[in-house]
């Protein structure tokens, strides 16, 4: 029997939380029970694992799949914080070498190339050299993939204990969230490993990669791609227990491969579908809840995003708690963080009673906090760190004016209509990386055509009108042919319509006029900005010529915004628009934003 494990490269910690999994999965299996391992650390993982090697290794072998780092860098934003973050480290700092690494880091020739920053160490601070190395192997997560399996088969102290035993599969995934991609080239790849064995033992830890990776593997599964032989794993450290040390007491579970099989038939978020892509949210939403998993739900305004949320606690008893609040009525950092945590009596002026915060409110069952792009950096730090959570999966929070800590349990629902790209610029990155491990892309209606009547039949009775929803010949074309750009919001508009006239004429149509996504933004912006001309006029006395001047200066602003972040920097973006006959240049992008800094200025 040939003992296989199967990961993803995980983000956030790399080939050091691969070791670290070996290491746990090494004493499990061939230590004594004698051993503490509630308060072993890295380091003392190494230790252990690195002396009884001689015992014999675990696995047979070890498959780890990667995609590009381009991939990855669009995932995770750590990497590309290492130059800002690598100066603060305290071993860094304690060990006098802050000056080696602000010299690496300020060389793109060989910052994050393990062979030259070696060489030019070892050459330029020799006697500095295996404190350096000490540093590295703390730091080996912001390291571009190859460099740290370079590292960990080549360079680190336990080199040897891995020699031949780490297959790096690099596949051509360019897109972490596409799941009909990762699909493709996971399934091509397993069909051609699995077949050269006659008996093999996959262990397939499911905990990392995106949370489509994530997905896959129980598809796969449930389509009978894998051997019966296969087992489903889920790994954790409880991030809780001593902050000084690094990886904190470990946990492997073992986990059901039919996971999505054994969740309840009763529960759908969509009750009827012929869309693949909304039994895929099905699948996903199935997936994650009984996983206990935060979920961040992605999609356009007026998709559903909140109903679905809703729609969440019909897979729990009827008493768990429902809480929601949309992050954007939180119009100060002080509301944001009294509404999260709630406060003491006493705390700020007003504070006329202890109230509980919406955290607290959803103990034991479910908060939902829609437009989460919303929030200040400020309170995404203090949400961020009441996500740790604990070896009991629980939160600690404090009150405002309180030193007490509390503990809650409950599952948590985001939902934005940014896409992961525009959500990144507008998060910090540690908030950023927590929240999109498990996204689930809401299909827009024109994208699930299939389903264009079932949906209608759905608002008709979702609006409470009598009857069944009309469906006579030419209104029915006429509603499979809209593009809907907003969403259900438009079914509404529509049914409300029909309603109160009984009839389909000419008049319906010109209810909804915009035939392409540009014409319907337009006429969006107008409405939403509307308070906002109103306040412009007054800014500028009235004046139309500075009022215009300024709004087009905050259109040309996020023009350029959305352009650099579509298409990953303004050279990729002056290529497009280059590409489609369009003559703007990497000036005119720094013009556009220039404005508006200006404007802002003055």
């Amino acid at each position: 029997m040939i003992n296989t494990y199967i990961t993803w490269h995980y983000t956030t910690h790399g080939v050091a939380y691969l070791k670290h999994i070996l290491s746990q999965f090494y004493i499990l299996k061939k230590l004594p029970s004698t051993i503490d391992l509630n308060h072993l650390d890295q380091e003392e993982l190494n230790k252990v694992f690195d002396k009884s090697m001689n015992d014999g290794f675990i696995f047979d072998e070890i498959v780890y799949l990667t995609a590009s780092q381009k991939a990855f860098d669009k995932l995770s934003s750590r990497r590309i914080s290492y130059k800002k973050t690598i100066l603060e480290d305290e071993l860094i700092i304690k060990l006098g070498l802050k000056d080696i690494f602000a010299e690496i880091i300020s060389d793109e020739n060989i910052c994050y190339n393990l062979d030259a920053e070696f060489a030019y160490v070892k050459k330029k601070y020799p006697k500095r050299l295996d404190s350096y190395k000490e540093v590295i192997w703390r730091n080996i997560q912001h390291y571009p993939i190859s460099e740290q399996i370079k590292w960990l088969t080549e360079y680190s102290n336990f080199k040897d204990v891995y020699a031949g035993k780490i297959k790096v599969i690099e596949l051509n995934v360019r897109d972490l969230r596409d799941e009909k991609e990762i699909s493709d080239e996971v399934s091509r790849w397993s069909r051609n490993y699995f077949s050269k064995f006659k008996n093999v033992q996959p262990v397939i830890n499911v905990s990392l990669g995106s949370n489509e990776t994530q997905v896959v593997w129980h598809i796969m599964a449930e389509a009978g791609q894998l051997p019966e032989t296969t087992k489903f794993i889920k790994t954790y450290d409880d991030k809780s227990d001593k902050p000084e040390k690094r990886f904190k007491q470990f946990s492997i579970h073992q986990i059901p491969t039919n996971l999505v099989s054994s969740i309840s038939a009763e529960f759908k978020i969509y009750s009827q579908t012929k869309s693949p892509s909304r039994a895929l949210v099905n699948k996903k939403m199935e997936t994650f809840l009984k996983s206990g998993f935060s979920i961040l739900l992605i999609g356009e305004r007026g998709i559903g995003k909140s109903q679905i949320a809703s729609d969440a606690k019909k897979y729990f008893d009827s008493k768990t708690p429902f809480v929601e609040a949309n992050c954007a009525s939180f119009d100060e950092d002080s509301k944001a963080e009294s509404e999260l945590f709630g406060y003491e009596k006493g705390a700020f002026t007003g504070a006329n009673a202890t109230k509980k915060g919406l955290l607290e409110e959803a103990d034991g069952g479910i908060l939902f906090l829609d437009e989460i792009h919303h929030l200040s950096k400020l309170v995404q730090a203090k949400l961020m760190k009441a996500l740790q959570t604990d070896k009991h999966n629980k939160m600690s929070i404090r009150r405002i004016g309180s030193n007490k800590e509390i503990k809650v349990e409950c599952r948590l629902i985001f939902a934005t209509n940014k896409d992961v790209a525009e959500l990144r610029n507008e998060l910090l990155p540690d908030f950023y990386d927590r929240i999109v491990q498990h996204v689930v892309n809401i299909p827009a209606i024109r994208e699930t055509a299939e389903d264009r009547l079932i949906d209608w039949e759905n608002i008709w009775r979702g609006l409470r009108f009598k009857g069944n929803a009309p469906n006579e010949l030419d209104l029915v074309k006429w509603l499979k042919q809209l593009p809907l750009y907003g969403n259900y919001r438009d079914l509404q508009k529509i049914a409300m319509y029909y309603n109160a006239f009984t009839q389909f004429d000419e008049e319906t149509k010109k209810m909804l006029p915009e035939t392409n996504a540009f014409q319907y933004a337009k006429n969006e912006f107008e409405k939403y900005h509307s308070p906002v001309i109103q306040s412009a006029k007054e800014q500028y006395n009235f004046n139309i010529k500075q009022t215009t001047k300024a709004m087009v200066a905050d259109y040309l602003f996020e023009l350029q915004s959305w352009a650099v972040s579509k298409f990953d920097g303004r050279k990729a973006a002056v290529e497009h628009f280059n590409s489609i006959g369009d003559t703007v240049t990497e000036k005119t992008f720094n013009d556009w934003k220039n404005k508006r800094s200006v404007k802002s200025k003055s």
